[in-house]
């Protein structure tokens, strides 16, 4: 078989991962205590042997930033990742992208939900066969679903489809659920595949996502014994456990700053828990500073940068509780369990309380807190 190139395609924009998802594509969403999203991504694409990957993403963000940084980890396999700006609108640059390529094949699913795919076996299946093309199935927990597919086609039959879609202006929420359609009603073959997949489709799928990762035995020795998954993720220097800092049962990455006490949690490449603060059970994504003497239960903190020296959350703030079961009013289906979502751009005053199950969203915490010092279970500011 000639060369082929991976093209991994954006769940379509909704509102289910809240702020999360807010000026940041699903492809750069922290995971696992060290990873992006993304990092699976090219994993699947480099270990399948594929020329290229090419990810369009829905979302203007520092994705093509993060992705220049594979160069060096995978310059040795001589594979390119390449990012193109996708609108449901106007999905031209699909065509670009495909006419660009010299891959004779092209691999097509959807990559910005975490996956463990082994693409090889894929393609030996394709070689197996006389098609144009064909539809995978991915066997999840022993059952194959329609939901979870990847299809591969010849560059022929897939830019003949990318240009009826266009030219005919077909109608439909998801461009490249179309393309895999058509292709589907133009005699391809279908298969199955044995796969790890993981469909995000609440702020609490993510948050129990990432503890599955971290505590499920056999994800996390599948991930973290994986030599091929790349972290882009600033990482320079350990870890610094200082005097008064305590972990238990906990994950904690490095260039971490911990003198305090962190249990149960996640807590990501620089993010920082200052004297008498106290983590339990929460996540705690890169670079986001919790204060002395703060509190976080059962929360995510959402990331800062390595530039600002604000604390996220600020000395003895009070987040989330022991309390179990409580719903988000605002969204009691995408935020329940009592998880309490703060998200980017927040900086939380010194002192102030958050319930369970609350949410701020991006940048919203300021002029909140300037008359206020408490946001109870369940309420949310927008």
């Amino acid at each position: 078989m000639s060369g082929f190139t991976i093209l991994s395609y954006p769940t379509e924009k909704n509102s289910t991962l809240l702020s999360l998802t807010t000026e940041r594509s699903r492809y750069m969403l922290p995971l696992g205590g060290r990873f992006r999203i993304v990092d699976f991504t090219v994993r699947n694409s480099v270990s399948s042997g594929a020329k290229e990957t090419i990810i369009f993403t829905n979302t203007q963000d520092h994705l093509e930033e993060y992705v220049n940084f594979y160069h060096e980890d995978y310059s040795e396999a001589g594979h390119p990742v390449r990012v193109y700006p996708f609108s449901q609108e106007d999905p031209s640059s699909v065509l670009e992208a495909i006419s660009s390529s010299d891959a004779s094949y092209f691999v097509l699913y959807n990559g910005d939900n975490p996956s463990v795919i082994d693409l090889s076996s894929i393609l030996k299946k394709f070689k197996g066969t006389k098609k144009k093309g064909v539809l995978i199935k991915l066997k999840i927990a022993g059952k194959a679903t329609m939901s979870q597919r990847v299809v591969i086609s010849d560059k022929k039959t897939l830019v003949s489809v990318v240009k009826k879609a266009l030219t005919e202006k077909y109608k439909s929420p998801n461009f490249f659920e179309m393309i895999i359609n058509m292709l589907m009603h133009s005699g391809i073959g279908t298969s199955t595949v044995d796969a790890l997949y993981w469909n995000i489709n609440s702020v609490t799928d993510y948050y129990n996502l990432n503890r599955d990762i971290i505590w499920n035995e056999e994800i996390s020795s599948l991930i973290y014994k994986d030599r091929i998954i790349k972290s882009q993720i600033k990482k320079e220097g350990f870890a610094m456990l200082d005097e008064y800092g305590i972990i238990k049962n906990s994950f904690v990455s490095d260039y971490c700053y911990i003198n305090g006490k962190v249990e149960n949690s996640i807590i990501f490449p620089g993010s920082e828990i200052h004297q008498g603060a106290v983590v339990r059970d929460s996540i705690i994504l890169p670079f986001a500073k919790i204060g002395p003497n703060a509190k976080v239960i059962n929360a995510i903190i959402d990331e800062g940068n390595d530039i600002d020296e604000r604390f996220i959350v600020g000395a003895g703030c009070r987040i989330g509780s022991e309390e179990k079961f409580i719903k988000n009013r605002d969204f009691p289906n995408i935020l329940n369990n009592s998880i309490t979502l703060i998200g980017r751009e927040n900086f939380l005053p010194e002192g102030v309380f958050v319930g369970s199950a609350c949410f701020i969203a991006h940048g919203k915490a300021q002029e909140y807190f300037l008359t206020k010092n408490r946001l109870e279970d369940g309420e949310s500011i927008l």
